[in-house]
């Protein structure tokens, strides 16, 4: 056992692994590059993804999983024996402790990764513009969208302005590429895809009165009910286009449809009718990552911090002292 646990917590066996790794994250990185087939579907930390397609072009990765927990164990047994040699020796100097709690955090970021390489979950892009949109607990919406460009046309800066609802109570977030909306602790993300201007609305004029509708309203024309019910805009139609749905004297449904402009104006039971204008409203694409590891992630920036923070003081005042 003395052995074992000698190999272990010895630092030529942390540097052959540690390199081992590297040496087959660069091979694995090359495959991938090469075969980008064999890695359709791979995304973000997942690593399930190595399990449920077992193929032999992954062998690297199932070797570098293994390298990987004999990295973390012998950190594990090196980081102890450090601490129960300074606590045999009644170290009282919290600086000394430095390094032992960076090798902590490095432990900790391990775990983290592979709880979020095998737990952590990537839904499908959603739209948000000022609307409520559901995800899960919680409800979005877009308040404000400032864009700046650089001078070739692309975007230098993108401010998002969100509310954020969960059983009744709301608050304010900024979302922006590099700046997701965190809840839940961080746990889960929404990550800013695309942005834009989004239609929901429609400009009407009806015998001569203008108004704003929003499309599956029902408009009333006459005694005659008018479904407003989608609107259509290039490349579906050459020009944006409403489509009208109301029940005909037989009892059928009949489609008709008026384009955009006046000249295009249209006789919908018995009123003329033109369709002004689009109405727009600011809105984002986001994607939602669900990712269990963030407080750890958190935990182990603490770690490598108060850390590094302890062995620059100690090798200062070493400095000074000499």
């Amino acid at each position: 056992m003395k052995q074992i646990y000698g190999f272990l917590k010895s630092q030529k066996t942390g540097i052959i692994v540690g390199f081992t790794v590297t040496g087959l994250l660069i091979i694995g990185s090359l495959i991938m590059n090469f075969f980008p087939e064999s890695y359709e579907g791979l995304s973000g930390e997942d690593i399930t993804f190595f399990y449920n397609n077992p193929r032999p072009i992954h062998t690297w990765f199932y070797i570098m999983f293994v390298a990987f927990a004999m990295y973390g164990i012998s950190i594990f047994f090196c980081t102890l024996d450090s601490i129960l040699r300074k606590v045999k020796a009644r170290t009282s100097k919290i600086p000394l402790y430095g390094a032992s709690i960076v090798h902590v955090g490095f432990l900790i970021t391990l775990v983290a990764h592979l709880i979020g390489g095998i737990w952590s979950e990537s839904g499908m892009p959603i739209t948000i513009a000022d609307e409520w949109v559901q995800s899960g607990e919680y409800e979005l919406k877009v308040t404000d969208l400032e864009t700046t460009s650089y001078p070739n046309g692309m975007p230098r800066k993108i401010k998002a302005q969100m509310k954020i609802r969960k059983d009744g109570e709301e608050y304010d977030d900024t979302l922006g590429y590099n700046n997701p909306v965190l809840v839940d602790s961080g746990t889960k993300q929404f990550l800013l895809q695309n942005y834009g201007n989004m239609p929901n609305g429609v400009v009407l004029n009806i015998d001569g009165k203008t108004s704003v509708f929003n499309i599956k309203d029902v408009i009333e024309i006459n005694g005659s009910k008018v479904l407003l019910a989608n609107l259509f805009l290039p490349p579906q139609f050459r020009i944006p286009a409403i489509q009208l749905v109301s029940k005909g004297k037989d009892g059928k449904y009949n489609k008709s449809y008026v384009r955009i402009g006046r000249q295009n104006a249209q006789n919908v039971k018995g009123s003329n009718m033109i369709f002004e204008d689009i109405k727009v409203t600011p809105a984002v694409a986001v994607s939602v990552k669900k990712n269990p590891s963030i407080p750890l992630t958190l935990i182990a920036i603490g770690c490598f911090g108060s850390g590094m923070l302890l062995v620059i003081f100690r090798t200062a005042y070493k400095m000074v002292r000499v």
